[in-house]
């Protein structure tokens, strides 16, 4: 089990800090370049496993979407076309409509890709960790500075 802290996070890669004390792993490096797919923000405490994704569920899924959102963009355009009584710009409103779908399935085809299908096992971010908190009620005011951590402490 790989645990870190989540850094920054561009689309849907995410850099992540490893936390050396919790990782059972050894031989990582500090920083981690991990596909998130659950879209954890910068701060979140965080479990890294190894995952590859099944190619036949993926080939299946890149030929499946563009043909869904042919038919959405089909769907839509055809309904706002009539319900705005579109006459002279009918069909073309149906074809831009098919075509915007079309781009938006193949630039997700595109990400998913790169993010998704690779020949080996990635790193992926695979849950969020509980943030614990820990209460104490010593009456003793001694060391409570030095001993006390925020509740927003990453173990930095």
């Amino acid at each position: 089990m790989i645990k870190g802290t989540v850094i920054s996070r561009k689309g849907e890669r995410a850099k992540v800090r490893i936390n050396f004390k919790e990782t059972d792993e050894r031989g990582l490096r500090a920083y981690v370049d991990c596909w998130n797919p659950i879209s954890a923000h910068p701060g979140d405490n965080v479990t890294i496993e190894y995952r590859k994704v099944d190619e036949r569920k993926a080939k299946i899924f890149m030929i499946s979407l563009p043909i869904l959102c042919v038919v959405a963009g089909f769907v839509f355009g055809y309904s706002i076309a009539n319900y705005f009584e579109m006459d002279f710009w009918y069909y073309p409103f149906i074809v831009g409509s098919v075509i915007v779908w079309s781009f938006v399935a193949f630039n997700y085809l595109r990400i998913f890709r790169r993010d998704a299908l690779s020949s080996q096992e990635q790193l992926t971010v695979a849950s969020i960790d509980p943030v614990e908190f820990v209460v104490n009620d010593d009456d003793s005011t001694d060391g409570d500075a030095k001993n006390t951590k925020s509740f927003l402490y990453s173990g930095r």
